[in-house]
């Protein structure tokens, strides 16, 4: 197993970490670890897509739940441009949220899941649903909390994208994919930081998924319509499906376009670890990165603070969420100053501003996990 790209000597045990997943898991992945503001981990190695073409430096991957810590974060740098107030209603800045009884659901209780609105079931009917950006949002206008704001935590594994995502196109005029390059792909440099993909050349950069059929070649399944627990998925997401918290199928129907043309700012993310890892950088030293700074002094402690210690209702592992990120935990250690957000089978990255480090993974092989 050839890995490519560099690293500093120090860090030598993430490429051997990485290597030996890879071997366990197959396909392919990329790291990336950067330390004061500058990059010392930049790898990869594997197979993209599974005709055997190698994963290259501008490999993408989807990464699942680890969309939400980006979703987050562009969100936060709106609210430091004064957008939103953090314990502000909702329906201030959306008012047909209003309805049903959610008034006094504030952004706050958006970010650290503690809206109850976590339900997917009964909100769609057809993974054609969840394509439909106008529609999740009408259905949501029109959503009960299946409990009162502040009192839990549910995580909200696919409507807090859309919740997140229609407040962020409210406040700039523009919509979600635009935001993203306006306020943090463009201003950062990041090229591949996508949420949707609407272009032919980004799409073929996109790595196929071990044991799935390709996304590059071939005839596409039909929509499956049955709602179903896909075999191997792991705890905790096996639980978080059963529950109705993922529309039905989604796990089975990710070879299609489709799934990656429209922004879900909870679930479609298409990352390299290089960017994903330099966007927690940013985070991790304060805000500001290489003479560009996105948020104010001070405002990284404030929104990656912990909001609650109890259990998650929904995955019953505490998460300890953050406004907008969860703890980043080690196998075997806790750093409570570490926050971030990983997809299901270990991708994503997080920042550790105690030590201005920031990491992350990518990969098409599942499951792994970033050590």
């Amino acid at each position: 197993m050839q890995i490519h790209g560099t690293f500093d000597p120090a860090f030598a045990p993430v490429a051997d970490e990485l290597k030996r997943q890879l071997r366990r898991f197959g396909g392919g992945a990329a790291a990336s670890v950067w330390l004061e503001g500058e990059p010392v981990v930049d790898i990869w190695a594997g197979n993209a897509w599974q005709d055997d073409q190698p994963w290259t430096r501008s490999t993408i991957a989807l990464s699942f739940s680890a969309t939400k810590g980006v979703t987050s974060t562009l969100f936060h740098i709106l609210a430091a441009q004064g957008h939103f107030d953090y314990e502000a209603p909702v329906a201030r800045y959306w008012p047909e949220f209003g309805q049903n009884g959610k008034q006094r659901i504030t952004i706050r209780h958006l970010l650290a899941h503690e809206a109850g609105l976590f339900q997917m079931r009964g909100l769609t009917t057809s993974i054609e649903d969840v394509l439909d950006w106008n529609g999740m949002i009408r259905r949501l206008e029109q959503a009960e909390a299946v409990h009162a704001p502040g009192v839990a935590n549910g995580y909200h594994a696919f409507t807090i994208g859309w919740l997140l995502g229609h407040l962020i196109e409210l406040a700039t005029g523009q919509s979600f994919s635009e935001a993203l390059q306006t306020h943090l792909n463009g201003p950062l440099g990041l090229e591949h930081l996508h949420i949707g993909i609407s272009d032919e050349e980004t799409f073929d950069l996109l790595a196929d998924i071990e044991g799935l059929p390709p996304l590059h070649e071939g005839e596409h399944p039909r929509w499956i319509h049955r709602y179903r627990i896909p075999r191997g998925i792991p705890f905790p997401i096996d639980r978080i499906i059963a529950a109705g918290q993922t529309p039905r199928a989604v796990l089975t129907e990710i070879t299609h376009r489709r799934f990656y043309e429209v922004p879900i700012p909870s679930a479609n993310g298409t990352f390299t670890a290089r960017d994903l890892a330099k966007m927690y950088a940013m985070l991790a030293c304060d805000g500001e990165l290489r003479g560009t700074r996105l948020l104010p002094r001070g405002h990284v402690a404030f929104i990656s603070e912990r909001q609650a210690r109890r259990l998650d209702r929904r995955v019953l592992y505490p998460l300890h969420w953050r406004l907008g990120y969860h703890r980043a935990d080690s196998v075997w250690k806790n750093y409570p100053e570490a926050f971030g957000h990983y997809g299901f089978g270990g991708a994503g990255g997080w920042a550790n501003p105690k030590y201005r480090l920031s990491a992350a993974l990518v990969h098409n092989g599942y499951p792994m996990s970033l050590r």
